[in-house]
């Protein structure tokens, strides 16, 4: 009977068992039934879906509206009532407009264009810095997936070599140091892993703010990306950065140039027309008036020293950031292909012989402390080099990521 009872239980604990894991299964799929997310859909995410490509997008369409028409001042229209001593009244009307100096009109309009253009490059700008941006991002995801996997690897192998270690080292008070040392050292694995993961999830929220994604919802997996190419440099000549400061430059000088013309009189023009009454018969009355803005010239003389000042601050802006743009990329030229040289180095030489001198001596077992030793240093260097070029790796794509967001994107001719 209590054997009978025994197996009821069990059977009960099975079923209960296989309802709870299919449960999970529903509600929290495992990464692996996750769909891996690619380069390309993360940046047509960032594309289609980023707030601050967005909010640069309606600053460029506000500056096109403004840049259309010209800026004339409203007319005004006004209603005339005149009220006579003996009663009677006459009304009219009254029509008046301001026209200023044509070449203040010109400039203003000129202004407003270079605004928009301006505008619009900066757009493409932050479009070329966000992409860059995300791009790194993804690979900072991918990396952080694949140091997590590399510390996994060397931990083994370093558990590989205890176990190794206390089957064929003699029973000593150095083996046994030796030994805990090494388990020391998984334990402290242990540790690193946490903070690659930690490093990881990090990742994934900056990642979720860039396709305004829940953070808490999105844990995507990664593929490896391909190892980016250098950009020409005739997509680095003229960057949309160095085009924004081009066209500040010359909205600028439209400005000096319309405040120049503050010198020069306005237009103004009144018809008005009252209707007749017992005084007056009716009539219609033109006028014709010029300002005079030069009475007060200081006024005039200050609106075009300021606007002077502000063109040659655009002016050495212009220069500062052509020069910066020359430097940068010069420098980050030569890293990139540094590092790219680095890390080539230890994919085709080091890589193949650490992986080779860990095959010869995977399943020799040490038999003192010298061999112990080695037996280590060789096992442990296969692992620690791909750490080596994963860091070699990160390392190069920031460089280009860098270098990228001066790049002419395609995306943004």
């Amino acid at each position: 009977m209590s054997q009978k009872l025994r197996s009821l239980v069990l059977e009960g604990m099975k079923r209960i068992l296989a309802f709870i894991i299919c449960l999970l299964l529903v509600l929290d799929p495992p990464a692996f039934a996750q769909e891996a997310l690619t380069l390309d859909s993360f940046l047509s995410q960032v594309r289609s879906q980023n707030l601050g490509l967005k909010v640069e997008s309606a600053k460029a369409d506000a500056a096109s509206a403004r840049a259309v028409g010209v800026n004339l001042p409203p007319p005004m229209v006004g209603i005339n009532r005149m009220n006579m001593d003996d009663g009677s009244t006459a009304s009219g009307f009254e029509v008046s407009q301001t026209i200023p100096f044509p070449t203040k009109l010109s400039n203003d309009r000129s202004a407003r264009k270079f605004e928009a253009e301006a505008q619009a490059e900066m757009r493409k700008a932050f479009s070329s810095e966000v992409i860059a941006k995300a791009r790194l991002l993804y690979f900072s995801m991918w990396a952080a997936q694949e140091r997590i996997g590399l510390l996994k690897e060397k931990k083994a192998v370093i558990g590989q070599h205890i176990k190794l270690s206390r089957a064929g080292a003699r029973s000593d008070s150095f083996s046994n140091i030796h030994i805990l040392r090494a388990e020391s050292d998984v334990d402290a694995l242990d540790n690193e892993v946490l903070t690659a993961e930690q490093s990881l999830r990090n990742k994934q929220i900056e990642a979720a703010e860039f396709v305004n994604a829940d953070p808490s919802q999105f844990r995507p997996i990664v593929k490896e990306p391909q190892v980016t190419a250098l950009p020409e440099n005739s997509s680095i000549e003229s960057p949309h950065q160095l085009e924004y400061a081009r066209l500040t430059l010359e909205s600028f000088k439209a400005r000096e140039s319309e405040a120049k013309s503050s010198w020069f009189p306005e237009l103004n023009l009144r018809y008005k027309q009252m209707g007749a009454s017992s005084m007056y018969p009716r009539y219609n009355e033109v006028m014709v008036g010029v300002s005079l803005p030069f009475v007060f010239f200081w006024e005039p003389r200050a609106a075009s020293n300021s606007a002077s000042a502000q063109r040659l601050q655009a002016e050495f802006e212009f220069a500062r950031e052509k020069r910066k743009v020359q430097t940068e990329k010069t420098s980050l030229f030569v890293k990139a292909e540094s590092l790219k040289k680095q890390l080539d180095n230890l994919v085709t030489k080091l890589l193949p012989r650490a992986e080779k001198r860990m095959q010869l001596v995977h399943n020799l077992a040490p038999r003192d402390m010298e061999t112990l030793q080695d037996h280590r240093e060789t096992m442990e260097a296969f692992p620690d080099l791909k750490l080596k070029a994963l860091e070699y790796r990160e390392q190069y794509e920031e460089a280009l990521s860098e270098l990228q967001k001066y790049a002419q994107s395609k995306d943004n001719q």
